[in-house]
């Protein structure tokens, strides 16, 4: 997501323990514990409505988009009332199953495991010039050079530029009909795209895909293109765009596109929901005794899986390697399972198959405290809603998970202090425990005028065992929930680790300070999917600290704490929970200038739309008959699409390369931007380093190893143009030395400038040529 994205995202924390703690109490269950948590919440449900809800007199029947991995070929899933939506091999799928037989799934001898999470939610002009790209693919660099260099697009003769290759892209709000994604002819660049959760009276297709660059431009934005903040077309435009009349180009700008609307943070959207539902209810095998039942399919993000799927399986029936980019996630918590996520994400990636995800945008919060056994913990604790709408809230949750290190007695007392509230609140875990033995599946709860603490315990993945607190204060009798601090104290003799919430409205955090006034930096803020192993983790860097509007008014983004050259204080860094070393690389993040969809409105107004980004715009032109802008935000969303664009212009040099193979190029050519504080080794806060697409196609293409006297860099302040075989180079003086080889390392020519220009022997043929200028730098030329 941007750090523009506001919205409410309190992930649910499971409202009953996988296995009690004491004697006795202990139960086992094949399901993640978010999902379990959904069963039990449905199970209370039913308990408090005295029977199954019903609407208008008809049963509704809720069903959870779910992975399955089961030895009876589904036979349990289609006995319980569940419906296959897609098989993965090896006895994995992606079902919808009827929340109110979770429990009878869960011992049926052949489902292995029942695995569903919450859905994910959303997390770009300089950065081809300030990673390479433009000498990658651009002779005329059209971008604004106010960055350093990456090495792409513009010109008329290019490199690498991303042709034959599928960029794909998952997000939402996208404008089909901006000229970045369109061809001089009018015509659409995007040759498929996938909406599920459009509506299709065909009762066997879940939502519509159009196949065809026609129908794509024919239906012109995504459903959610007028609702949601215009996320999706700024990233697809930093990534493959082709800019707006010769200006902001992405990094791939001649890739073909595909793309599908993903179902980020719209849970119980009851348009969508029922829409699914009756796709449930068109094939269900078996209706008995539930003929008259309304279905209500709760998302997740097992959907997350199937578009990725979907838009490799186009790719591959085009017969092109695929980069897709995400720019979504979950924020880091101990309770979440990806198990089966990771077994099948493992299995769709491969070669020419290349999933690039950002880190997150948590950097600028201290949400991470580990307490050292035998030391008395005191921890600050900053309560903040960052939403200034008057949304009509009346009380304000926060959320603070604790998990016991290994090892260690998970009886402990705790003491939490909020000012202005008269008593502080004891928790003792024996009584904690004592009640949810007594009360299965309800918090243990302590309130006081104004607030209100649950407690619950809990075994998390890992096998440790763990605690949650949530905070709840009311804005009818405590005077300022919106902005609060506390304390919390634990004086037992245990290790442990905290974590608290700080993802979207409703934020927890052990240090006050945001994004404008803090470096960032924090570890442990890498969340869901970043922390995967075989997806590259994509950070971002600062910079670019303001830009010149289209009114010409000196402007930015945010401001920030961090400074140019460093990473963004807001970059998410790791490692991860659970120890993995994240990111794997950074790119520009801060300021990016990319596509706007003209379909955007903001609340449906068109006041508040301009209010909101009149003073963002880049620049605004006529094209094809409409009015069209370039917009700047900020966000590892938007160093996620450059990094994925420079990975296209790799597989177009070489289309089989694998997500090892990525990483192995990123680790040889990228560069560390502050040895004398991270390091020169991979490490928690750059990964490798800043991505540098021209390097990387140097070590892809071999040609460090076939010309070693070859510069790895390219020369600063040039133009390269060809005209026929003459290569003219602006900003080198004559008598410039100029060599020019094959990518094996044959010599073609050994020239001087001479007139501006060099000419290269009708021998050289066609193909790709690198180009050394003096001992200024080289670059690569395509005849």
């Amino acid at each position: 997501m941007t750090i523009m994205t506001k919205r409410l995202f309190m992930m649910t924390v499971a409202l009953c323990c996988l296995s009690m703690w004491a004697q006795g109490l202990t139960t086992t269950t094949k399901m993640s514990p978010w999902l379990l948590a959904k069963y039990h919440q449905q199970q209370m449900a039913v308990k408090k409505n005295g029977g199954p809800l019903r609407v208008k007199g008809r049963p509704v029947r809720n069903y959870m988009m779910t992975l399955v991995q089961s030895t009876d070929g589904a036979a349990s899933i289609r006995q319980k009332g569940g419906v296959v939506w897609q098989d993965f091999g090896n006895g994995i799928c992606a079902a919808f199953l009827p929340i109110d037989s979770l429990g009878a799934l869960d011992q049926c001898p052949g489902i292995l495991r029942l695995e569903a999470n919450a859905p994910s939610q959303l997390m770009n002009d300089t950065s081809a010039v300030i990673i390479g790209v433009d000498k990658a693919w651009d002779f005329e660099n059209t971008l604004n050079s106010s960055l350093p260099p990456l090495g792409g697009a513009g010109g008329g003769l290019q490199a690498f530029t991303g042709k034959g290759v599928i960029t794909g892209v998952m997000d939402d709000s996208f404008d089909f009909t901006h000229p970045a994604f369109r061809n001089e002819d009018g015509t659409s660049r995007i040759q498929w795209y996938w909406e599920p959760a459009a509506e299709n009276d065909d009762p066997d297709a879940l939502g519509i895909i159009y196949d065809s660059p026609e129908k794509v431009l024919a239906a012109q934005c995504s459903h959610d293109a007028i609702l949601e903040e215009p996320h999706g077309t700024h990233v697809l435009g930093s990534m493959a765009g082709n800019g707006l009349n010769g200006r902001y180009a992405g990094m791939a700008p001649e890739a073909d596109i595909m793309g599908a609307s993903a179902l980020l943070g719209i849970d119980g959207t009851e348009e969508i929901e029922q829409r699914f539902g009756k796709y449930v209810m068109n094939h269900i095998e078996d209706w008995a005794g539930v003929e008259d039942a309304i279905a209500i399919v709760s998302l997740s993000s097992v959907q997350e899986l199937l578009e990725l799927k979907k838009i490799f399986d186009a790719a591959d029936a085009a017969g092109k390697p695929c980069v897709v980019n995400w720019s979504f996630g979950a924020a880091p918590n101990f309770e979440s399972d990806y198990t089966l996520y990771e077994v099948v994400l493992n299995q769709l990636l491969g070669p020419g198959h290349i999933l690039m995800v950002a880190a997150g945008n948590l950097g600028h919060f201290k949400t991470f405290v580990h307490k050292e056994a035998n030391e008395p913990l005191v921890q600050d604790l900053f309560f903040k809603n960052e939403d200034d709408r008057d949304s009509g809230m009346t009380r304000y949750i926060y959320e603070l998970a604790l998990r016991i290190n290994n090892g260690y007695d998970p009886y402990i007392n705790m003491e939490l202090t909020i000012e202005d509230v008269p008593e502080p609140f004891v928790i003792d875990i024996h009584e904690v425990e004592k009640y949810m033995g007594a009360n299965w599946g309800a918090a243990y709860t302590i309130k006081k005028p104004g607030m209100k603490i649950c407690v619950e315990l809990l075994n998390y993945p890992d096998g440790t065992d763990g605690i949650s607190l949530s905070i709840e204060a009311f804005d009818d009798v405590y005077t300022h929930p919106k902005k609060m601090k506390g304390t919390l104290r634990i004086d037992n003799p245990v290790a442990l680790d905290l974590n608290s919430q700080a993802d979207g409205i409703n934020n927890l955090t052990f240090s006050p300070y945001g994004y404008e006034d803090s470096r960032g930096c924090n570890q442990h803020t890498i969340g869901f999917p970043a922390n995967l192993e075989r997806v590259i983790t994509v950070g971002a860097m600062h910079h670019r600290s303001s830009f010149t509007n289209y009114h010409g008014e000196t402007t930015c983004y945010k401001k920030m704490g961090s400074e140019e050259g460093h990473l963004v204080s807001f970059s998410s860094c790791g490692p991860t929970l659970d120890g993995r070393m994240k990111p794997d690389v950074v790119a520009p993040g801060h300021n990016i200038i990319s596509a706007l969809s003209t379909f955007y409105r903001k609340n449906g107004s068109e006041e508040e739309t301009k209010k909101e980004l009149d003073r963002l715009i880049a620049m605004k032109a006529n094209v094809f008959d409409k009015d069209y802008a370039m917009w700047a935000i900020s966000g590892t969303s938007m160093a996620t699409p450059i990094a994925s664009g420079v990975v296209a212009l790799w597989l177009q040099a070489k289309p089989d390369l694998t997500p090892e193979d990525i990483k192995g190029v990123i680790e040889r050519t990228s560069h560390q931007p502050e040895p004398e504080f991270s390091g020169t080794e991979k490490n928690v806060y750059y990964g490798w380093g800043e991505i540098d697409a021209y390097a990387g196609l140097l070590d892809i293409l071999g040609i460090g190893t076939s010309i070693p006297e070859l510069s790895k860099h390219q020369p600063a302040g040039m133009k390269f143009r060809l005209q026929g075989n003459t290569l003219y180079i602006d900003g080198a003086e004559d008598g410039t030395d100029i060599r020019i080889y094959t990518t094996d390392g044959k010599l073609i020519t050994a020239a001087s400038i001479a007139g501006g220009c060099v000419v290269i022997p009708e021998s050289a043929g066609k193909g790709v040529f690198a180009v050394q200028v003096g001992k200024l730098g080289s670059t690569l030329i395509r005849l």
